[in-house]
């Protein structure tokens, strides 16, 4: 049969409706997937601890989290890629947070930490020491593995273009995953250097590798992957670089993407509600 060797899709804004939901469609495909062989791979700027809800919902393991910087196994629960920023850097990032009066989230595989006053995301769902309170730019670090920075609240433009004046491309990886949202990764990491890190270990043909994404964060694995689909609802941008135009988020724009590459790959049956 003519398939592909995996498929990668982001969450929010593509994968997730508005609602924050899987599409009945959608969700079904995923399921057909999986009983076919065909590894369906989360791709998300989201931490660890902000995808496992989805993923236990999905029955999906390996994801790419932190903008392609973290590989994680959800069904063994065991991280296999984790790119950590140097926590000099990081220090110098957080302290011109502070000043900006930007707020901010910190990533760390087991923990999320935050600025005085920055608020989680509905869907960091933390249970115990996984919220690891305050952080400064002065804190202790000792142990502490960065994956992330997240900017929220923000002017994304202006944060990024300041950041990108105060830190080299050799330092900082940045950019936007969302409105009002700054991502600060190490250098190098991008969801396009994740997919291939992994399509590498997997033995993956990238030109037989699908990839779906919205946002500006997006952009590395559209160009990288053989079949590059963005969500018509998706920015102009990652429009652009992508092979195909999909469905809207919100309206199973993965059924949409696996429909017109591969026509026969999913019956109808597997699509229905």
């Amino acid at each position: 049969m003519n398939r592909p060797d995996a498929i990668f899709t982001d969450l929010d804004g593509t994968l997730l409706g508005p609602d924050k939901k899987v599409g009945t469609q959608d969700a079904a495909a995923i399921r057909r997937l999986k009983e076919l062989g065909i590894p369906v791979i989360i791709c998300t700027g989201r931490p660890i601890l902000g995808t496992r809800l989805v993923t236990a919902e999905l029955g999906l393991g390996l994801t790419l989290c932190s903008n392609g910087g973290c590989c994680h196994d959800f069904i063994r629960d065991e991280t296999l890629l984790a790119v950590e920023m140097d926590h000099g850097v990081a220090r110098r990032l957080l302290a011109w947070l502070e000043e900006e009066g930007e707020p901010f989230l910190l990533h760390a595989p087991k923990q999320i930490f935050g600025s005085p006053g920055a608020q989680m995301p509905p869907h960091y769902v933390l249970q115990g020491e996984e919220s690891g309170g305050t952080i400064f730019h002065d804190s202790p670090f000792d142990g502490l593995q960065i994956l992330k920075v997240l900017a929220v609240r923000c002017d994304e433009a202006e944060l990024i273009r300041k950041g990108r004046e105060r830190f080299t491309p050799e330092e900082l990886t940045i950019c936007s995953s969302e409105r009002s949202f700054v991502d600060f990764n190490p250098p190098g990491v991008t969801k396009g250097a994740g997919i291939r890190w992994l399509a590498e270990k997997m033995g993956w043909d990238l030109a037989r590798v699908i990839a779906m994404g919205d946002n500006n964060n997006d952009l590395s694995m559209l160009e990288l992957a053989g079949m590059g689909a963005a969500p018509e609802s998706g920015i102009p941008a990652a429009k652009a670089v992508a092979d195909f135009v999909t469905a809207p988020s919100g309206e199973n724009p993965l059924s949409a993407t696996i429909k017109h590459y591969y026509p026969n790959l999913l019956p109808s049956p597997a699509l229905r509600a």
